[in-house]
């Protein structure tokens, strides 16, 4: 018969959703989600290798300091240009009126964006007229930010900083 009702006795039993039904299509769900959220977790953990800067809550206490610093950097009027020449990285120094800085201690402090594994701070020799360089052939190839940090050869202060980043090709 068409169109007839039938009552809850009638109805055929294969096909209906039954609590129990519910319960593990929402266990399913949320164990999946959890799952995921899990293996999203670890790799976060894992892969964040920890403080960017070093001791940067004492740098954040002491940021007066570092603004002093910069503005007597301004004052020097000191320019610097850096590149990879071949495998050397090539640092330029010069004053106010375009003359070459020599006799500076010159570090540059090379650190990769994605991992600490390969970050040093390596010492640049002095090549001639305000250059100095440190060969980078044993690093990694890849973007890489390098800090370079001038320090007065009469002590042990930084009187000038400068940042570039540069690509080491294979």
């Amino acid at each position: 018969m068409t169109g007839q009702i039938m009552s809850a006795e009638q109805v055929p039993s294969k096909g209906k959703l039954t609590g129990w039904h519910v319960l593990l299509i929402m266990l399913g769900f949320f164990g999946v989600m959890f799952a995921v959220n899990g293996v999203f977790l670890y790799h976060a953990i894992t892969s964040f290798p920890g403080e960017d800067v070093k001791k940067s809550y004492l740098q954040g206490l002491d940021y007066n300091h570092t603004l002093e610093a910069k503005a007597a950097q301004d004052q020097l009027g000191w320019s610097a240009a850096a590149g990879m020449v071949g495998s050397d990285l090539v640092f330029d120094l010069t004053d106010a009126d375009g003359n070459p800085l020599i006799g500076y201690q010159v570090t540059s402090e090379l650190r990769r964006a994605a991992s600490t594994a390969h970050d040093q701070i390596v010492e640049m020799q002095f090549l001639q007229s305000g250059s100095y360089a440190v060969n980078l052939s044993d690093l990694p190839a890849g973007r890489w930010d390098v800090q370079f940090q001038v320090i007065d050869p009469a002590g042990d202060d930084i009187v000038f900083r400068a940042d570039k980043r540069i690509v080491i090709t294979p």
